[in-house]
């Protein structure tokens, strides 16, 4: 189904795919739930040339959605008592208490959420969102001058961000480098390595070998790190 000259939508089996033209030099498959696919193809190449390329690759598509599908959730979904929470790689049990004050605190192997009469699933999220940012916070003042000794470059500032499609950013003009908060969940030699891959930027703007290099000299075995990250991506 044709949405405009840039971009169409088509249904291979359960799955919808978003096709979009952009100024890319090679088409990317990318599918973060298992219902939906986004593709991004060449200005140069037409999209009835794309669907076609995507058609070819129904296989992939249906068994990463079969993936994503047995996949455990990473993040709770109605914030009750009983969810998986993690914390550094490690699973919590949630246990959600009313309290006279919110407040939250790891106990042995539960994340004890104290929360006030009437409060939503939102106040739970917020209080757990909360304390990944105060964890984050504390990690890097130590991690963030080593990486940066390391790489050879100093961020300028590092703030903390909710993202749903990447795990930090850097705008190597200023200097700034923005961290997914999500990190916490997460063991701790992944926040590593997207802090150092945001530091090389300021040394490389692109994904090219000079970049690559830069990070097999700085942060050896990053390409595993990597799948892991791109395996768990947030949305």
């Amino acid at each position: 189904m044709p949405l405009s000259n840039a971009v169409c939508v088509v249904q291979i089996g359960d799955i919808e795919v978003t096709i979009e033209r952009k100024r890319v030099k090679n088409v990317n498959m990318r599918m973060r739930e298992p219902g939906k696919a986004h593709v991004s193809v060449p200005l140069g190449m037409s999209l009835a040339q794309a669907e076609v390329f995507v058609r070819e690759h129904a296989d992939w598509l249906v068994a990463h959605a079969a993936k994503l599908a047995e996949r455990e959730p990473t993040r709770p979904t109605s914030w009750q008592t009983g969810e998986v929470v993690r914390l550094w790689g490690d699973a919590l049990t949630l246990r959600v208490e009313e309290s006279d004050v919110r407040s939250y605190a790891v106990v042995d192997k539960d994340l004890v959420v104290h929360v006030l009469p009437g409060d939503g699933k939102e106040m739970v999220e917020a209080l757990v969102e909360q304390l990944y940012r105060v964890q984050m916070t504390e990690r890097l003042k130590t991690l963030l001058p080593m990486c940066e000794l390391r790489v050879g470059k100093q961020a300028t500032s590092v703030t903390l961000r909710r993202m749903t499609t990447r795990w930090g950013s850097c705008t190597p003009s200023t200097g700034r480098i923005r961290l997914n908060v999500a990190l916490a969940e997460l063991s701790p030699d992944c926040l590593e390595m997207v802090l150092i891959h945001e530091l090389c930027h300021l040394h490389e703007k692109n994904h090219g070998p000079r970049f690559q290099a830069l990070m097999d000299l700085h942060c050896p075995g990053w390409r595993a790190t990597q799948r892991t990250l791109d395996a768990r991506m947030p949305g």
